[in-house]
């Protein structure tokens, strides 16, 4: 095999929650541009979208990932419209940046709501679907570096994102044996909607000076993980957690 087919996702029906924007919005640009076939399942509207020859289509739907009938739904129209799904990107999720004290109850419900048990409900809709039919696939959720190394001001977000690494390897092992592969990439800092209130100020200049490559991240830097992790280049890694930051996590 080529290491052009290796890593081919073209003809794939893959979709991606929390496509509208940020990682997400990049995610379902490449997988795209790769000739998949991408479904974008958000709460909000996608910008245009032009489409270049070779690219496989793209098609958004709206719905919230903390109802499922709403999860069931998209996949049902999704299924209708591009054929089965084989591939899906976990990537929805939201940021209550507040120190712990500050942090009330409903801002930690909230997290939990759309990192944790949206991230499950999609998975899990998902895996029925392809266990049901007999068909391989593969689940990408997305974490973060803050599940192993927390910061101060971002507790709700740091013990979901640990939350959703354990998860990840829990369905990696339940479902290995029907040929279902779970893993999951963990960015560093990359500006995105959920930390623009973060990096707007000073801190940002702090985590470039704090990275070993002296930067932050840019939403091409996950490209290579997402190919890797949705074509058989991974065909035999489950349970894997991807880091993607710089070196950013290795410094104490």
């Amino acid at each position: 095999m080529t290491d052009e087919a290796l890593f081919s996702v073209a003809g794939k029906t893959i979709a991606v929650t929390g496509g509208s924007s940020g990682l997400g919005l990049r995610m379902v640009e490449v997988l795209s541009g790769h000739g998949a076939n991408v479904i974008s399942i958000s709460r909000t509207h996608a910008p245009e979208r032009g489409r270049e020859q070779g690219c496989g289509e793209i098609i958004d739907i709206l719905a919230d990932v903390t109802h499922a009938d709403e999860v069931q739904r998209a996949f049902d129209e999704a299924e209708a419209r591009l054929g089965p799904v084989t591939v899906v990107f976990n990537n929805a999720g939201v940021a209550h940046m507040a120190r712990a004290l500050d942090t009330t109850r409903e801002m930690l419900e909230h997290v939990f709501e759309v990192n944790v048990a949206g991230a499950f409900c999609v998975a899990q809709e998902a895996a029925r679907r392809l266990i049901a039919a007999g068909r391989a696939g593969a689940i990408i959720n997305s974490t973060s570096i803050l599940a192993e190394r927390p910061q101060k001001g971002a507790a709700a977000y740091a013990m979901s994102k640990a939350a959703v690494s354990q998860m990840t390897r829990a369905l990696a092992l339940e479902w290995a044996c029907h040929d279902i592969r779970v893993n999951a990439i963990a960015p560093g800092w990359f500006p995105t909607r959920l930390n623009e209130t973060v990096l707007e100020g000073p801190a940002s200049g702090f985590l470039k000076a704090r990275n070993p490559m002296r930067r932050l991240g840019e939403a091409q830097d996950l490209d290579g993980a997402v190919l890797m992790l949705a074509s058989d280049a991974s065909r035999y890694m489950t349970g894997t957690i991807i880091t993607v930051d710089g070196g950013h996590s290795l410094q104490g």
